[in-house]
């Protein structure tokens, strides 16, 4: 497969060859924000959400002048013409270095092939391992992990297909995902104390054609009564969730609302003009 051109600190040069230079305060820090978007048929999909969550991220970092989306746009866009990817993701990062004892943004964009996770995990749902923790920053797609990170162990070890945390019964995203859950016919997902997905609103407007969608917080008793549980993120779409550790939803299989609800928002994504 051909080298795919990215961009690294104002250069377009392949992927390849991008270089972290120890004044990189995202490597030596963990101090970056970032944002992951899809290529599909060729086209990016929400690229105007994806951009104005990044700088909405950015504004976490406090930088001496933010990084310019209107550059980031432009090389998103000439990196998809020159890779000519069809079925592809992007993924933005903005770090920094000090530079005379200010932030300075140093910008990376790099695109792949998407890979799209196995049939059987729609078809029959995953489990989720549930943990209460506060994460920080919680409204900014920063790249500090580490909460989800320290606990692959568990997870791997339960079959599980990300964590699902809470704080002081308030249940709120999973490490790389939103969370919905529907009881009565209704679609329920927390509102404040979480990323503010792209995917998950336009779920919820997707949703909103024919069901009612509440955004409202969600404690664990209610959790665990729900009729149906889904996540939903860019690379996921809409996966249903059929186990939190060692509890079943509902019957332990997909419900009708959720399967229903992925196959309307494919198309919705098919026909998606930005």
């Amino acid at each position: 497969m051909p080298q795919t051109l990215a961009f690294r600190d104002n250069q377009y040069l392949h992927k390849s060859e991008i270089r972290i230079g120890l004044d990189d305060l995202g490597f030596e820090r963990g101090f970056g924000v970032f944002d992951y978007c899809r290529v599909r048929n060729g086209k990016v999909t929400f690229l105007n959400d994806h951009l104005e969550r990044l700088n909405h991220s950015q504004s976490v970092l406090q930088l001496a002048a933010p990084a310019d989306i209107n550059i980031i746009r432009e090389a998103v866009l000439k990196l998809q013409q020159a890779n000519g990817l069809n079925d592809a993701y992007f993924k933005i990062i903005i770090t920094a270095r000090m530079v005379n004892q200010q932030l300075q943004p140093i910008i990376t964009i790099y695109q792949d092939s998407w890979k799209p996770y196995a049939d059987a995990m729609y078809e029959k749902g995953v489990s989720l391992i549930l943990e209460e923790y506060d994460k920080p920053f919680a409204s900014y797609k920063t790249t500090f992990y580490l909460g989800s990170f320290r606990l692959l162990p568990r997870m791997y070890a339960n079959g599980s297909e990300d964590v699902l945390f809470y704080y002081n019964d308030e249940v709120r995203e999973c490490a790389r995902c939103n969370f919905f859950i529907v009881k009565n016919g209704l679609i329920y997902t927390p509102n404040e104390n979480m990323l503010l997905g792209v995917t998950r609103k336009h779920v919820i407007q997707c949703a909103k054609q024919d069901q009612m969608v509440i955004e409202q917080p969600i404690s664990v008793k209610t959790l665990f009564e729900a009729d149906e549980v889904f996540i939903t993120s860019t690379t996921r779409n809409i996966m249903p969730i059929v186990k939190i550790e060692d509890k079943f939803i509902g019957n332990g299989k997909p419900g009708a609302l959720t399967l229903s609800l992925m196959h309307r928002f494919e198309n919705y994504c098919k026909n998606y003009a930005e």
